[in-house]
């Protein structure tokens, strides 16, 4: 994409291609385009030389005769028309003929304006200039868009990289005997949510799921700044409410007013089965037992709205056979077809339906797939979800 753009100077620099079999008629149109400052002319006199000219010289606008003999203007218009390469050629057709159903025609065949002769040199002028304008104009925001799109792209895979990597979890897997999968999805090209996991030492990790306030561009900038800023303390790990009031007060300075994050974060102990966790403000985890569902208190103040916040530990156990399931808000907020939100309860329970008959599958996939299929439109909010399944017990000999 050009770093300047001077639509006065693109357009009397455009490319200009008179087609006309009349000689008297090229240099007239010629010279009026001159004398009001266009530089870069090319002519023909033939359909067959203009549709050749058109695919080697790439003109920005046509100014094309319709009646000429061996090819028509309307066969050139129908021609280019038919190449997706030029669907959006400004073709200026003049005609004698003021019939109607010509200028119809003329319409029909792909033209995008129609002059008239005898050649008004004003009007003429006007129209030349008005759909070179558009034409630039419109070139220069597809440019733009295609420098965003990969501008995005380039975002959103750095936003991915920043994720836990398969090996990192394969290692956490194979020193716990636990089995974790997993799910990250942007609602637009770049997301607020952040989840991680981490080794706190061989019987240990830590796992937290974190969802920025708003979506979009200024809340991925903001996962980015919440990332850079965990490894600071990462001497806290071990201690989840420490460590939540440690990342609290980095972030109260660093985010801007009405911005904030509601976090969830647990350490494991792989030989007990120990969890101890805190909450600020996340979505309450959920630990499938035997017995039913346990819903874990996350309840907290979210991370960059008081310098003064004060988290707590609590402690439960994830025992042989149990499912941690963490989640951002989107999955019991997003409406279904019937216009209800699924809810605590709703999630719950489909959580607890796939695991139940999953058979060591990807409970989490085939309970996402059906979310999305009862999900009324769109994706209203990023969505990240997490679960990890203690599959043996280090204690015992």
């Amino acid at each position: 994409m050009p770093d300047k753009f001077d639509l006065a100077e693109d357009v009397f620099s455009a490319r200009v291609l008179i087609v006309d079999d009349m000689p008297l008629m090229q240099k007239m149109i010629g010279i009026t385009l001159q004398k009001a400052g266009f530089t870069n002319l090319l002519y023909a006199d033939d359909g067959d030389v203009a549709l050749d000219m058109v695919a080697t010289e790439r003109p920005d606008l046509v100014i094309l005769d319709i009646n000429m003999p061996r090819v028509s203007g309307y066969e050139v218009c129908k021609t280019l028309r038919a190449d997706a390469a030029h669907q959006n050629l400004p073709i200026l057709v003049q005609s004698a003929s003021e019939a109607p159903e010509e200028r119809v025609a003329v319409f029909e065949s792909g033209a995008t304006d129609f002059v008239s002769k005898p050649i008004n040199q004003p009007e003429l002028l006007a129209r030349v200039k008005m759909h070179l304008e558009n034409r630039l104009l419109i070139e220069n925001l597809q440019g733009f868009r295609a420098h965003m799109r990969r501008e995005l792209i380039m975002a959103r895979e750095m936003q991915e990289a920043i994720l836990p990597k398969d090996e990192d979890i394969a290692e956490i897997e194979e020193d716990g005997d636990l089995k974790i999968y997993h799910r990250y999805q942007a609602s637009y090209e770049l997301g607020g949510d952040l989840w991680g996991l981490w080794k706190i030492d061989d019987t240990c990790a830590g796992i937290f799921v974190l969802d920025i306030s708003g979506h979009g561009v200024g809340s991925a900038l903001n996962t980015f700044r919440v990332q850079s800023t965990i490894a600071r303390f990462s001497k806290y790990f071990d201690d989840p409410a420490e460590f939540l009031k440690r990342l609290n007060e980095s972030l109260v300075d660093n985010f801007a007013l009405g911005q904030f994050a509601t976090v969830f974060y647990g350490t494991l102990c792989y030989d007990t089965g120990k969890f101890m966790y805190a909450g600020a403000g996340a979505p309450r985890p959920f630990i499938a037992r035997e017995n039913g569902i346990e819903k874990l208190d996350s309840a907290g103040v979210p991370l960059g709205i008081s310098r003064d916040a004060k988290y707590e530990n609590k402690t439960t156990h994830l025992d042989v056979g149990e499912t941690l399931f963490c989640y951002s808000d989107v999955l019991i907020e997003a409406k279904t077809r019937s216009g209800e939100m699924l809810g605590e309860e709703g999630l719950s329970q489909l959580f607890t339906e796939h695991l139940q008959k999953s058979s060591g599958d990807d409970y989490l996939g085939s309970m996402l797939d059906e979310f999305f299929g009862n999900m009324d439109g769109l994706l209203p909010d990023d969505l990240t979800a997490v679960s990890v399944q203690r599959n043996g017990d280090r204690g015992q000999p």
